[in-house]
């Protein structure tokens, strides 16, 4: 696959550039999980096991859906089809990013993986009108991605209470696949345990918070695990007959 060629969005330069809707899902056909905002625990804990994720070095938990039990193994797109109701945020209005203006500056700005196969002049949704206004799609994209950017930093604050009330804990994630079993590891998840030991207080501010809800749509999606499980096991099959 092709380095990403992140540039930022220019009317002039991009002035007749448009973005196909052919292969949608192509940059992440080796992902195995997508990060998610706390906004999307409830629909897409629904079809996939919503986790926790902790990066080593800021210490800081990141929510993800699992789309695969190893590493570059995606098991919700064959054939590049998408294999779920629910398309996660975060992968909706790629080629279109958000980058930092500078190194250490706060602003954002739009920008494009030209390296992307949906780039190009001949096909799709122009980025831009005749006149160098921005087109619609444009529009509704950056609108996407702005109201992302507020979501995760709400998820931020969701996570840092989790972490602060020692509800996270590191869970070894066992999978029996054709009668093999397999360990997943770096998976973390709520203690119902420690949740249900919680001060009625402190359960009532979490309700107040609206955290929950989101809480009890991770704690039910982890049964999606065996959904994958049965994909994987599938696939193996077919891959030996």
């Amino acid at each position: 696959m092709e380095q990403n060629k992140v540039v930022g969005l220019h009317k002039e330069k991009h002035a007749k550039t448009k973005i196909s809707s052919v292969r949608p899902f192509s940059h992440i056909a080796q992902e195995h999980m997508l990060p998610v905002v706390v906004h999307e625990f409830v629909v897409a804990g629904a079809e996939f096991p919503v986790v926790f994720v902790k990066d080593q070095q800021t210490e800081r938990f990141q929510p993800v859906v699992l789309l695969g039990l190893a590493s570059q193994q995606n098991l919700m797109l064959v054939d590049d089809k998408w294999q779920a109701m629910y398309v996660p945020r975060v992968v909706r209005n790629y080629p279109l990013v958000l980058v930092q203006e500078a190194p250490e500056s706060d602003r954002l700005m739009v920008a494009i993986d030209e390296a992307s196969e949906r780039v190009n002049e001949a096909e799709g949704f122009p980025l831009f009108n005749d006149d160098g206004s921005e087109s619609e799609f444009l529009t509704v994209r950056k609108q996407q991605m702005g109201e992302y950017v507020d979501y995760a930093q709400m998820t931020q604050v969701f996570m840092e209470k989790l972490k602060s009330l020692g509800l996270l804990k590191e869970q070894v994630l066992t999978v029996t696949i054709n009668e093999e079993k397999r360990n997943i590891n770096g998976i973390h998840m709520v203690d119902d345990q420690k949740l249900n030991e919680l001060s009625d207080e402190t359960f009532l501010e979490l309700r107040k918070l609206g955290y929950l809800t989101a809480i009890y749509a991770h704690l039910m999606s982890l049964q999606h695990t065996q959904k994958l499980v049965q994909k994987l096991a599938e696939r193996e099959e077919a891959a030996k007959a």
